[in-house]
């Protein structure tokens, strides 16, 4: 599409000078790291099974031709929690404490007085059981202090994990920068292969050498492909950003023109 641009995202400023040094300069758009956005605590995303509060993994201001919802929706947030069974029933804990019109635990009331984002998007791979959140935010949400994570119920589910060890693996945190990419595809639908495509989509045969995992249009990257996943020309593909780790193998892609955003497998 004439004049439309991708973007890789980079964790950190010195990351991101030495991945184009020759193309534009990288532009500062956001973090990546536990403190969440400036949301209302009581719109924190939750697990639908346990409640317990997600992990925030890193916010993106997005190019105004990527804020395909409004204008106004400047920005989206990506959230994580990693349940091996989030696919099952909640337990029993979790349903007798729902039941009680009047809790006095504090997680229990904070539950209680939690409501969802007018726009987000909670979607739980059926494969893995883990959920994953989307929250599109306004410019006073991406500006204004952060939050932090709201209190975590001690009571926690065998197949939970508050801490999990992948985020300290191969997460990377810190301010992100957007380094526009010089792809043939931006603006494109994202396919696995070009004569899939239309529009005259193009094989990149080096992208891997050439563009980051993590990226907002252009080239689709992960090496698994597409699979049953469809997505508009403006998607955010993301990959281990802020120790996001998404069904191990699998990059989460988030369709951001669409009422429901996350695009998984």
């Amino acid at each position: 599409m004439q004049g439309a641009r991708a973007y890789d995202v980079v964790v950190g400023a010195d990351r991101a000078h030495a991945h184009r040094p020759d193309g534009p300069a990288p532009v500062p758009a956001g973090w990546a790291g536990p403190e969440g956005p400036a949301l209302d605590p009581a719109t924190w995303p939750r697990s639908p099974r346990t409640r317990q509060p997600m992990i925030h993994c890193a916010t993106l201001e997005l190019p105004p031709e990527y804020r395909r919802r409004s204008p106004d929706l400047v920005a989206v947030s990506v959230f994580e929690w990693v349940d091996e069974t989030g696919f099952l029933p909640a337990p029993a804990f979790v349903t007798e404490a729902l039941a009680d019109p009047a809790p006095t635990d504090p997680f229990w009331q904070d539950v209680a007085a939690s409501r969802p984002h007018e726009h987000a998007h909670v979607l739980c791979d059926q494969d893995t059981g883990c959920f994953y959140a989307v929250v599109l935010l306004t410019r006073d949400e991406l500006t204004g202090p952060r939050t932090a994570r709201p209190r975590l119920n001690p009571v926690v589910d065998e197949t939970e994990h508050v801490d999990p060890p992948a985020r300290e693996r191969f997460g990377l945190f810190g301010d992100l920068y957007l380094v526009e990419r010089d792809d043939p595809n931006a603006g494109r639908v994202p396919v696995d292969w070009p004569e899939d495509g239309d529009d005259g989509y193009v094989k990149v045969d080096d992208c891997y050498e050439r563009f980051a995992s993590t990226h907002l249009g252009g080239t689709f990257m992960d090496p698994f492909g597409m699979g049953n996943r469809t997505a508009s020309p403006w998607y955010l593909e993301v990959h281990r950003l802020g120790g996001l780790w998404v069904g191990d193998d699998e990059n989460l892609l988030v369709d951001l023109a669409a009422d429901e955003p996350i695009v998984h497998r």
